[in-house]
């Protein structure tokens, strides 16, 4: 299915994650996850954003992170919009697996919720190496407010573009996202 949500961009600043914002957000994340999930048996990051929250996470859980690959935007250019079509490369997950199933609960991590295409495209792949028990939580660090489907948790609604410490900073000037105070609950 190929989603239409349009990422909205106010064009008025690049926001720019910090790595003590990442830190704290991600410790946001985990109290809020933690507080409804006891136990969370899974993590997942979408490579290549959500692979370093994913690792935090699956740290603080005391679970092992394993990644998986998707591509939804057409380049990194600073305020692109998203294809609408989100590429799976599915296949070395699964191998990874072997025939063992996830079961419990299963947190999927991304840096942002633009569209939120992402997050739905990989609810839907990961179904055949999901066990029957198996319950699926999403959390990312931003949330677009353009984004026609929300993750579970979130830490940043924005309205504008956002540069990650993973990734190549803009030739733009950037403006540091505050240090954040919680997360948000999307269930």
């Amino acid at each position: 299915m190929t989603r239409t949500a349009q990422r909205v961009f106010e064009h008025q600043r690049i926001w720019r994650v910090t790595p003590d914002a990442l830190r704290q957000a991600c410790l946001l994340l985990f109290a809020a996850i933690s507080r409804d999930h006891p136990e969370v048996d899974h993590v997942i990051g979408i490579a290549n954003g959500g692979v370093a929250p994913a690792r935090i996470l699956a740290g603080r859980l005391g679970v092992k992170s394993r990644s998986v690959k998707a591509r939804h935007n057409a380049d990194d250019g600073v305020y692109r919009q998203a294809t609408g079509k989100v590429a799976v490369d599915f296949d070395a997950f699964r191998r990874g697996l072997g025939r063992k199933k996830l079961g419990g609960t299963v947190l999927v991590v991304d840096d942002i919720c633009g569209s939120g295409a992402t997050l739905y495209k990989l609810r839907n792949v990961l179904i055949p190496v999901l066990a029957p028990d198996a319950r699926v939580i999403t959390a990312t660090l931003c949330l677009n407010t353009g984004a026609e489907t929300c993750p579970d948790y979130s830490v940043w609604t924005v309205s504008d573009w956002v540069s990650f410490p993973w990734e190549k900073r803009p030739d733009q000037p950037t403006v540091d996202m505050p240090i954040p105070e919680r997360a948000t609950s999307h269930a």
